[in-house]
């Protein structure tokens, strides 16, 4: 018997509950292939969805991106406005975690957050006030968007969403170092996960409980083994994008904690699985951080190969936040080697890439390492003529 909109819907959410991502694909091509035979545009567009977002859980963004492209065409030409802003959100977040395009993923969102509020839509508003949030580069404006969220989820009585937004909050007080407010919201959000039966948020939530125990020396082996618990998860159920990003915050916890050996191998492990799923994105950002790593540790040759060749992929992909960062980062290793020139070539690309993108503040920021160059090679040049060694040579 064919599915309807609703029976779809509510099957493809109950599947990624439980992380069945393979049987949504399956499900979805089936109930695709039947949609349009029938000429079902609004079943369709649900089976399109379906795939794109399966199709992203498992690391295959290509295909994702791909479905996504035709449910945003599907809703656009019968004009559904709900079904617009799934497909909205749907592909802000292939571009998040699939592109690491948080460019594309915030315009994406803006638009959902305006189609939702003129359609008097509160809980798809909710939604892409939380995807606005979960990108936010100011915790403060996560914070924001959260609890305009929470207030959202708990006024339509929505455990899922709401427990999607406490831990938003908790992820924004992490970052503002506030760790046990943080706890106390992860707590709350892991029992509404719990009682969605949601397997891969509630992963999420412990990995991210991992991460606040790490901080402190007592419960720093306990907060490891919850993070590596959470890593598990996402291997179990092959959700890609969670998989790599519990393997970044292991090995960021290790360099915190300034075993920089250990957390190599979890660098490794991240440049392993992107070139296992074969994508360069994830590559580029893999060989971003390695270089960060070989900065660390010293290696100033190694880290400006490693920051160069994700500049070169950053280019590739089409991804300038991205290049603009590590032509930053570049300049950043030439200026510690007192190479003044070298530096200035790197922040003047970086900075041409940030006016290009509108992006004033962090022009201006480089603009100011610019003019740090000039003041520092002048006073080289003045230490030099009095006979003196500067200090970084």
């Amino acid at each position: 018997m064919p599915a309807t909109v609703d029976s779809l819907r509510y099957d493809i959410e109950s599947l990624t509950k439980s992380g069945a991502f393979g049987e949504i694909v399956d499900r979805c091509h089936v109930e695709l292939t039947m949609a349009r035979r029938e000429g079902n545009h609004s079943l369709e567009i649900i089976a399109l969805l379906g795939l794109a977002q399966a199709q992203c859980s498992l690391g295959h963004f290509d295909f994702a991106r791909d479905y996504i492209n035709q449910a945003v065409e599907g809703a656009n030409a019968i004009r559904s406005v709900g079904l617009m802003i799934d497909a909205l959100l749907v592909r802000a977040r292939i571009a998040r975690e699939g592109y690491l395009q948080t460019g594309e993923a915030l315009e994406d969102y803006r638009k959902a957050v305006d189609y939702a509020f003129e359609a008097g839509d509160m809980r798809r508003y909710a939604q892409s006030v939380l995807g606005m949030g979960e990108i936010a580069s100011d915790a403060n404006e996560s914070s924001k968007h959260a609890w305009k969220a929470i207030d959202i989820a708990r006024e339509i009585n929505d455990d899922q969403l709401e427990a999607q937004a406490i831990l938003l909050l908790s992820n924004a007080f992490i970052r503002k170092n506030e760790h046990s407010k943080a706890n106390d919201g992860l707590l709350v959000a892991l029992r509404k996960a719990q009682a969605v039966k949601d397997r891969l948020l509630e992963s999420v939530i412990i990995g991210q409980q991992g991460l606040v125990l790490a901080q402190d020396a007592d419960s720093f082996e306990r907060g490891l083994e919850q993070q590596l618990t959470a890593l598990e998860v996402a291997r179990g159920l092959e959700a890609v994008f969670h998989e790599f990003m519990r393997l970044y915050t292991l090995a960021m916890t290790l360099v915190a904690a300034n075993d920089l050996a250990e957390a190599r191998g979890y660098f490794d492990q991240m440049l392993a699985l992107a070139q296992d799923i074969k994508h360069p994105p994830y590559e580029m950002y893999t060989l971003g951080m390695i270089g960060q790593w070989q900065e660390l540790r010293g290696n100033h040759d190694s880290a400006i190969s490693y920051y160069g060749r994700a500049v070169d992929m950053a280019r590739a992909v089409g991804n300038p936040q991205s290049e603009a960062r590590y032509l930053y980062a570049l300049g950043s290793v030439y200026t510690s080697q007192w190479e003044f020139s070298a530096a200035r070539q790197e922040y003047s690309r970086a900075r041409a890439i940030y006016q290009s993108l509108d992006d004033g503040r962090n022009a201006t920021r480089v603009r100011a390492s610019i003019v740090y160059t000039y003041i520092m090679a002048v006073a080289t040049r003045i230490l030099r003529l009095l006979g003196a060694q500067p200090a970084g040579e």
